[in-house]
């Protein structure tokens, strides 16, 4: 991380430490206090009040622990959470069935957007709600945790972890002009669609990215891009006659 952004980054994690030990433990109340302290537009909720470590099988079979070294490594095939009985946080659940649409990402796809839909509870209040379900996959690959992906692996990433039943439409980039940043170790995600799996979701392409960095999206297109989506679909909340339906997928 830029010197910059890792100094903000170490202190809102040192806040929310704090935070937590005030409300004697309860993580879901420090958020809630943290969003009220630092005036957060919008709303922050955990996805489990419970604190999780993340590990990686890789495709060697070897195994990775820890959130730190898996968004540095290669080569990973699935990822999971322990503890096992971890339950989800019921700000979450309750905004998950509030909402309208649901995007999940961007962000970093084994460390960042896969355990929070691992969390179980998390997952089947998605599957359960009506709202329209967009993936907005990530404009750029990551150096060692996504290297070479295109947009169909960045998707069979979610099907193999049990979650490529949720999206009802995946919107990715369609534009690769963008600046990329200096000593840029990635590369734009290419546009390989559709994936293997049978009944895929919808393809929405759009201009997202930001101009002056092709690693990140520009947040005022990615927003309009949605809500795009949410117009071509008729703006309402998602038909009950197309439920989504797991196929079982489970990865340990």
């Amino acid at each position: 991380l830029p010197v910059s952004r890792a100094v903000r980054l170490m202190a809102k994690v040192v806040l929310l430490a704090a935070m937590t030990a005030i409300q004697d433990g309860d993580f879901e109340e420090a958020v809630r206090e943290v969003n009220r302290v630092l005036a957060v537009r919008g709303r922050v909720v955990p996805a489990t009040p419970t604190a999780l470590t993340l590990h990686a099988r890789l495709t060697d079979g070897s195994q990775v622990d820890g959130q730190s070294r898996i968004m540095r490594t290669p080569n990973v095939e699935s990822v999971w959470v322990t503890p096992d009985d971890v339950v989800a946080s019921q700000d979450a659940v309750r905004a998950i069935a509030e909402a309208d649409i649901i995007v999940l990402g961007p962000g970093s796809l084994f460390t960042s957007l896969l355990p929070v839909l691992l969390v179980p509870g998390i997952r089947e209040a998605i599957a359960a709600s009506p709202a329209m379900v967009v993936f907005a996959c990530n404009v750029a690959t990551q150096a060692g945790e996504t290297g070479g992906f295109d947009l169909a692996d960045h998707f069979d990433a979610l099907d193999r972890h049990g979650a490529g039943h949720l999206p009802d439409v995946v919107l990715a980039n369609n534009r690769f002009d963008a600046r990329p940043p200096e000593d840029w170790a990635a590369e734009p995600v290419r546009l390989r669609w559709p994936p293997a799996r049978p009944n895929p979701p919808r393809l929405g392409l759009d201009d997202v990215v930001d101009d002056t960095n092709a690693h990140h999206h520009d947040p005022a297109r990615l927003g309009a891009a949605v809500l795009r989506i949410w117009e071509r679909e008729g703006g309402h909340r998602r038909r009950a006659t197309a439920p989504r339906v797991s196929r079982g997928t489970r990865t340990a």
